[in-house]
């Protein structure tokens, strides 16, 4: 039977590491952490839950602290896990399954919560998280694993709940700087140098850099969607909906099979129509239309997504939209669709609806 180690690097994490290393514990055969200059009690509390603790001294690179740890594990796969992360336990189990088949990278399914517009929403990856012993990775930050191996999905859903109301662009945004200054057009990099800029409200900066990406891009890259509907949302938040237009009219085949870009776009179409009702009332349809086409392809696991707008966020929309439009009886229709994912707006709107 091929061993299994995880394979850690933290610092200062004594609020989330038991939790991390508890959810593992029954699943690997070793569990290797390595600080890089913790002042709390994060490797006392790694020891005492049986992980091999190992001190690298920080030199602005994540990828040489994970190489580092992946050097010191000991078992034929490595499954890659961050302080703030815990596996779901229902599938764990799965870990040891993929690890038993052929060698490939297997794509974990990273699940963060995140605040929009005053609720909490789920979104999820497919991260590279589990592979043989041997693959290294590259990157000074957003690490990404470097491999010929193909990747696969492993059915593993891991919470992660680091982001979650807190900030760390003043610790990401200079360490990629310093990659952009290696590789100037890398659309990665200009993706994740956006995302920071957007994270501060600075949606001005952020233009700038998802334009870039979105231009150096080939189509191809994994999470190319994503950029894209990072793209959209923050041309709406700068309010170049001229721009965003075009934008929706150029990926609308590629992107034809992902629901947050039809939700995206669903969401753009409404400002795009109240915006200039007597110019743009005939792109009215197109809202209805994006909203019905989320539900048609679903909830997807194989790229980034947004949980709820395959489902239950695209019926709350659609029941909006024809709450506005007068019709009450579809109206009512989607939102029960909605509100049987127990999704709070959906359940009150119905209640006005049929109260009144």
């Amino acid at each position: 039977m091929k061993t299994i180690s995880l394979a850690m690097i933290v610092k200062n994490e004594e609020a989330h590491i038991k939790k991390c290393l508890l959810s593992a514990k029954d699943y690997v055969d070793e569990m290797v952490v390595v600080d890089t200059g913790s002042t709390d009690n994060t490797r006392q509390i790694a020891l005492e839950c049986g992980a091999v603790v190992y001190d690298f001294a920080w030199t602005d690179s994540f990828a040489e602290a994970r190489n580092f740890a992946l050097q010191k594990a000991t078992g034929d796969w490595i499954l890659v896990l961050d302080a703030d992360e815990h596996l779901a336990p229902d599938t764990a189990h799965l870990i040891r399954e993929f690890a038993s088949g052929s060698p490939a990278i297997g794509r974990v399914n990273i699940v963060s919560k995140f605040m929009d517009n005053g609720e909490i929403r789920y979104s999820t990856s497919p991260i590279s998280r589990l592979f043989p012993k041997g693959v290294e990775y590259k990157g000074r930050i957003h690490e990404q694993v470097v491999s010929d191996l193909p990747h696969r999905l492993t059915g593993v859903t891991v919470n992660h709940e680091g982001y979650f109301q807190t900030d760390k662009t003043d610790r990401n945004l200079p360490l990629l700087m310093k990659e952009l200054e290696q590789d100037p057009h890398n659309p990665y990099l200009l993706m994740q140098i956006a995302r920071e800029h957007k994270n501060k409200q600075d949606f001005a900066g952020a233009d700038r850099f998802f334009g870039q990406a979105h231009q150096a891009a080939t189509g191809q890259e994994g999470y190319y969607p994503a950029l894209v509907v990072d793209y959209l949302y923050n041309l709406m938040r700068t309010g170049k909906l001229d721009a965003g237009y075009d934008l929706i009219a150029a990926e609308q085949e590629r992107l034809s099979r992902h629901p947050d870009f039809h939700f995206a776009s669903g969401m753009f179409y409404m400002d795009y129509v109240l915006g200039n009702v007597a110019a743009h009332l005939d792109k009215l349809p197109r809202i209805e239309a994006s909203f019905l086409r989320c539900l048609e392809l679903g909830e997807r696991r194989e790229s980034s997504s947004v949980v709820g707008t395959g489902s239950f966020l695209a019926a709350y929309n659609l029941g909006v939209y024809y709450e506005v439009v007068g019709d009450t009886a579809k109206a009512l229709h989607y939102y029960q669709l909605s509100a049987k994912s127990e999704y709070k707006k959906a359940m009150e709107r119905l209640r006005l609806l049929r109260n009144g």
